[in-house]
Formats: C-alpha cells, structure tokens, sequence
C-alpha cells in the first residue's frame, strides 16, 4: 500500500511550524535554524524563510552533517556524497532549532546534537521535524512538529521538497 501526502498539505505544516517558532521567539534571543544533512537541509531553508517573514529579519542558518557521528558505520558505511558541517555564526547562546525532515528512531537526533556542541555551547536546542513517524528508539522527542503519519518499523517514509516548485512536494510512505 502507498500513501502520499502533497505540497498543500506540506505548506500548511511549514506554515504552521514557523507560527510556533516564532511565537516562542524571545525578544532579542537569537535564533538559528540548522538542518540535518541531507534530508533537513531543505526543509530547513523552507522553515527559515517563512520564520524571516514572520520576524521580519533572518534568523542565522547553518548545516550539520552527522555522517561522523553516526553510531552505525560498522553497518552502514559513510555515504559518497556528503554536506559539510557549516555554521557561519557562533553558536555559543543561542536558540538553535535542528531541523529534520523526518524523525524516526532519534538516533540522526543524537547524531547531531554531538556534532552541535562540539561547534558550541547553545543556550538552547529544540527539535522541529516535518514528519513524526513514531517508533523511536531513544528517548527523543520534537519541539515541533509539521505532521504526524502511522508508519511500522518496515515502511519507508520519503520526503521530497523541490527547490523551486513547492506545489510539487509530496510524502510517501511504502513498504519497504
């Protein structure tokens, strides 16, 4: 079976996510979204936008790439194609959202919560994802949430947001 959700749907999430963001934004916190490479990256900068519109001026970004931190290489080797870890801001005291496209186990989670204090020390961390699919295997949860989808351990879910066509996105979950 085959489930798909659309770039509707997809942008009232974003929409949303971004409300959420900003009306827990303290006055004169600085705020700075980082995406988990590679599936964050985008949704990161499509969050960022939208939090830019609403506070009026842009929040720092950043990427984090986990692929060093991961606790699986014996089993799941480096991928060839990686993001670099690049934040160009301090992160010491501030609001950092991580921002990924789907949380699942949490492990991407800790992946990148090592790699963030090792660049500094925020004042805060929150999680925001798209997607929540459940059946998490460390104690992890998000902050914030786009959508939450009924999927088992062996269903695939796959998001794909388009640079430059957001009608297009879409979410499918299949059986693996």
């Amino acid at each position: 079976m085959k489930q798909e959700i659309n770039g509707e749907t997809i942008g009232r999430a974003l929409d949303e996510l971004s409300a959420q963001i900003a009306e827990a934004q303290a006055p004169n916190e600085r705020l700075a979204i980082v995406g988990i490479a590679n599936g964050g990256i985008r949704f990161a900068e499509r969050l960022r936008t939208r939090l830019t519109d609403r506070l009026g001026e842009a929040p720092d970004y950043g990427v984090i790439d986990i692929a060093f931190y991961r606790d699986d290489l014996g089993t799941n080797p480096i991928p060839k194609v990686t993001e670099p870890t690049e934040l160009a801001f301090d992160v010491t005291g501030s609001r950092g959202i991580l921002c990924d496209d789907v949380i699942f186990s949490g492990r991407t989670v800790r992946a990148a919560l090592n790699d963030l204090f090792d660049q500094g020390r925020p004042q805060k961390v929150e999680l925001a994802v798209l997607c929540d699919r459940g059946n998490r295997c460390l104690p992890v949860q998000p902050d914030y949430v786009g959508m939450r989808v009924d999927a088992s351990p062996t269903e695939k879910v796959a998001v794909l947001l388009h640079a430059d066509n957001a009608a297009a996105d879409k979410i499918t979950i299949t059986q693996s």
